[in-house]
């Protein structure tokens, strides 16, 4: 990963188990942001091709709309109503969130209540 979209920051290492969620740059067709609890970073490559690769590492990565993919393990909370996920931040005045797309929500609620059966739902 990269903490610049250009890479001219060099390369770093980040724990598999702190990304949040993965995001599709829509500014740059080939990257994807890396959300993760200390800031943003970006890859290259399709969105499928690294939640396969995550997920055969013993990560539980679910696609929940065409451009985003978020870490089950590190969803706080999910919100029926508006179908949105939440990743709760230290130290931050509010979650980062991301919306589910109608025809994915179950597949995700199912997904979350498996590996969290205590996981908040509202």
């Amino acid at each position: 990963m990269t903490e610049t979209p250009d890479g001219s920051s060099g390369i770093i290492s980040v724990d598999f188990q702190h990304i949040l969620f993965l995001k599709c740059n829509t500014s740059e067709s080939q990257s994807i942001l890396v959300h993760t609890r200390e800031g943003v970073y970006y890859i290259m490559g399709p969105l499928r091709y690294w939640v396969s690769a995550l997920n055969s590492t013993g990560c539980h990565f679910s696609i929940i709309n065409r451009g985003t993919a978020v870490n089950i393990d590190n969803v706080s909370r999910l919100d029926r109503a508006f179908r949105a996920a939440y990743f709760n931040l230290m130290n931050a005045p509010k979650s980062l969130t991301c919306t589910i797309a109608l025809h994915r929500y179950r597949f995700v609620e199912k997904e979350l209540l498996r590996i969290n059966p205590n996981i908040i739902m509202s």
